[in-house]
């Protein structure tokens, strides 16, 4: 039903970020990112739901890199460490570029949260070579001393719908998404384009493999929405497909970054009618139902 490819290394939901404080502990000797790394390198089984490979690959892998770049922090403590990593300088060349971002979003995926001395971390995967399938956790310490505490099976598809938090705006008022069932009425559009009611045909709630990426979709009128990337938008394409000073649903996208989520499932409904969208965050989007007959 979705193509998914998994990254193996030698690389939906409510999110967890990632601390930007590059030392756990005043004597560490590793920064957060360069213990990332070390988990890479110390699960070659590491696997995950790369967001620009599904349902389908995308073709400007290469443009979404040269985005993300353009927008990133040079300076922070991430791009220190891929820089460094890869022994690289700037300017950066375009492969240069798609290999500093391809390892943003492994890095990223990677869930840590500090203690004394050190992180937990909970990582997702591969135990027969194919899709993320069991999640990982455990400590890192700062001086690179992996303790795994535990493996639990986690199948699941990637995420392609919401965040369970995601409000649904119906007649009587906004209603989070999976709190929505098949017969409540919501608004969506109508072949010509107007606003109406319509009855819920279908609800579906998907598992995910574990910590996973979610696009963080920012609109200049304040509106925010965190969606799978491989959400359709209102007009047919992905939400992953948007970039930064796009005109959306009567407003300008300003910001869309990758998150990490780990979020068991993911969430979609279908309204009744032509189009199958709705506004999410008071957003208009498409609905993944429309189209895949999950």
């Amino acid at each position: 039903m979705l193509l998914m490819v998994v990254l193996l290394l030698a690389t939906g939901c409510g999110s967890a970020a990632s601390p930007d404080d590059p030392r756990s502990t005043a004597d560490a000797s590793r920064t957060v990112w360069e213990l990332r790394y070390l988990l890479l390198d110390h699960y070659p089984a590491f696997a995950y739901c790369d967001p620009d490979y599904y349902p389908v690959a995308r073709r400007d892998e290469q443009s979404a890199a040269d985005q993300w770049w353009g927008g990133v922090d040079r300076q922070s403590p991430e791009m220190r460490a891929i820089l460094a990593h890869h022994g690289l300088r700037e300017p950066l060349t375009d492969e240069q570029r798609l290999a500093a971002y391809r390892d943003h979003k492994k890095l990223n995926v990677i869930v840590m949260t500090a203690f004394p001395g050190g992180y937990q971390y909970e990582l997702s995967i591969s135990a027969s070579g194919g899709e993320p399938d069991q999640t990982v956790a455990g400590q890192v310490t700062a001086a690179g001393d992996v303790r795994e505490g535990s493996r639990l099976r986690r199948p699941g598809g990637c995420p392609i719908c919401l965040e369970a938090d995601a409000r649904i705006a119906t007649p009587g008022g906004d209603v989070p998404v999976d709190r929505v069932q098949p017969g409540d009425v919501v608004w969506t559009l109508d072949a010509a384009g107007r606003r109406t009611a319509a009855a819920v045909e279908r609800v579906v709630s998907r598992p995910t493999p574990g910590p996973h990426l979610m696009l963080h979709l920012s609109l200049s009128d304040g509106r925010v929405l965190v969606a799978a990337g491989a959400h359709p938008a209102a007009d047919g394409e992905y939400l992953r497909q948007l970039r930064i000073g796009q005109r959306y649903d009567g407003a300008v996208v300003v910001s869309i970054v990758w998150v990490t989520s780990t979020a068991s499932a993911t969430f979609d409904i279908l309204p009744a009618g032509a189009t199958g969208a709705y506004w999410a965050n008071g957003i208009l989007i498409g609905s993944t139902l429309m189209s895949t007959g999950m």
